[in-house]
């Protein structure tokens, strides 16, 4: 049910077990059943799939270091900035999962009009004056086709930037919209004129 991204509860559980005949117990039996082998009712998402992959702990735990170095050794405010999304009508479904990613449902579809969130953030509190939200004209299951280097240039200089009262450091992740390219690198199609 995982592997085809199938929402896990225990009326529909319970039937796919008794339609491949491996378990004939009322829905109530079951879900007595579950907690004791290892499940739990709890949000749907990826994040857990993400973040237990050995290349992503590897670079939290090199920023981690990088980051208390920093930190111990600079008299600048830190400032963690981000964009993010949510629906209009909530969060992601429940689901039974166990603890391995494999449990992990990447959940379908849309709940709501989608915004998009951008702010930042320091030791005091959110910056004054720095948010930005708007509707998504997406789509795409990707809400980084509506925040592009564009937007995210204007709402730096225009929200973000001018509100940082003292000496900063901006901490951010890798989104491809935080580093812009201003002449696209070549290909192999690329024809260039010459002069003769």
């Amino acid at each position: 049910m995982y592997s085809e991204k199938k929402h896990v509860t225990i009326a529909n559980l319970n039937k796919t077990l008794k339609e491949k005949e491996l378990a004939s117990i009322s829905n109530s039996s079951l879900q007595r059943v579950l907690p004791t082998i290892g499940f739990k009712y709890k949000k749907d998402g990826n994040r857990r799939f993400l973040v237990e992959q050995s290349s992503i702990a590897l670079l939290c735990t090199k920023f981690l270091r990088s980051y208390n170095d920093y930190v111990n050794t600079s008299s600048h405010q830190i400032v963690f900035m981000d964009e993010t999304w949510i629906f209009s009508k909530g969060s992601p479904k429940k689901s039974w999962q166990d603890e391995s990613i494999k449990s992990v449902r990447r959940p379908l579809g849309f709940q709501g009009k989608r915004f998009i969130v951008v702010h930042a953030g320091r030791e005091k509190g959110f910056v004054d004056g720095a948010s930005l939200l708007f509707s998504s004209q997406s789509k795409s299951a990707d809400y980084h086709g509506d925040m592009n280097g564009e937007t995210f240039i204007k709402w730096l200089k225009e929200k973000l930037l001018c509100n940082l009262e003292e000496p900063s450091v901006i901490i951010m992740d890798n989104a491809s919209y935080h580093s812009i390219l201003l002449e696209k690198t070549p290909k192999h199609k690329f024809s260039k004129k010459r002069d003769y």
